[in-house]
């Protein structure tokens, strides 16, 4: 898919910026509307989140990665351990320490919400190789550009305004 040149390059960096805001807009209220229809707090979407695409991790980590202190992460895995979506494991290799998971049942609830891999695929079936590597590159990119945001936020100081 190629955008039309009749637009300057000022007003696609624009529509591209609208477009990435609805996009992430669309995204929140999914995750919203999942969390709710699970049951959850967002903060434990997001673990969830985390979780399955990273695999399992101390709780430690877990919390690194999700930004919230450890105490709300023990909270976090005590309410999403009682619905059945996460368990925490002894780790095959040190059996002192404790690894967190989701669960085959998180798994099979989000097939049901979410559908299979092949069915978010399907919008990516008019780009090419060279566009998905394009939109794979500006999509890390950006993640990197958000996270450099999130650390710039917590060194200003939480009550020091905007």
């Amino acid at each position: 898919m190629h955008l039309m040149s009749n637009h300057s390059r000022a007003e696609l960096i624009q529509e591209f910026i609208a477009a990435i805001r609805a996009s992430q807009v669309a995204t929140d209220m999914l995750d919203e509307a999942v969390a709710n229809h699970l049951g959850i707090h967002r903060t434990d979407a997001r673990c969830l989140d985390i979780l399955d695409q990273e695999g399992p991790m101390t709780a430690g980590r877990l919390a690194e990665r999700a930004r919230i202190s450890p105490g709300a992460t023990t909270t976090a895995l005590d309410r999403l351990e009682r619905k059945g979506l996460a368990r925490r494991t002894r780790d095959s290799e040190d059996r002192r320490r404790v690894l967190v998971e989701v669960t085959p049942e998180l798994r099979a609830m989000a097939k049901r919400l979410y559908g299979t891999p092949e069915d978010g695929a399907k919008i990516l079936e008019p780009y090419s190789d060279d566009e998905l590597r394009f939109l794979i590159d500006f999509h890390r990119a950006n993640v990197a550009f958000q996270e450099g945001l999130i650390e710039k936020l917590e060194a200003i100081g939480a009550g020091d305004g905007v």
